[in-house]
Formats: C-alpha cells, structure tokens, sequence
C-alpha cells in the first residue's frame, strides 16, 4: 500500500499500520492516514475468488476428509485483504 501523501509504500503488516488506537501515522512523512476497504475492488475481486472458491479450494478441502463449509470464511478475508487502501485521514 501507498501513503496517499508521500507515495512511499507502507507494509500491511508494518508497526506504523499495526499500533493501536488512531490516528495512524506514515513512518516516512509522519502524515494522518487511515486504512480503508475500497468496495469497487472488493466487487472486483468477488467473482475471481468465488470461482477460486468452489472449483479449487472447497473440493481441496472435501477431498481431504472435512467439511469445505469454513473455506468461504477465509476467501472472504482474503478478499477483503486484498481490497483494502490507505486514505488521507483529513478527508473523508
């Protein structure tokens, strides 16, 4: 992900985007930033892990012996994972 100040790329799993509480800093320019799904690329991403979902993963899973009911839970996360931006905290 980018800082929508600087541009510099900020790890998701980074101690800046990890603290608690708010506001979140960006560790290179010490701009407000928030974290944000963006729902365009969630609805991007729904159809490809859908697809993933019922012909890869739950049939992986089934074949192994358990119940592929719990697998939408984790493409579910996956999707909103991979949808998510940083966003300038002044605006809204």
């Amino acid at each position: 992900m980018k800082c929508p100040h600087c541009d510099e790329k900020i790890g998701l799993f980074s101690k800046a985007l990890n603290k608690f509480g708010n506001p979140k800093t960006c560790p290179k320019c010490t701009g407000i930033i928030k974290i944000k799904v963006d729902v365009k690329l969630a609805l991007l991403w729904f159809v490809p892990m859908m697809l993933l979902h019922f012909f890869v993963m739950k049939p992986l899973v089934s074949a192994a012996g358990y119940s592929g009911s719990g697998v939408i839970g984790i493409v579910a996360g996956l999707t909103i994972v991979l949808s998510m931006k940083l966003a300038n905290a002044d605006k809204t």
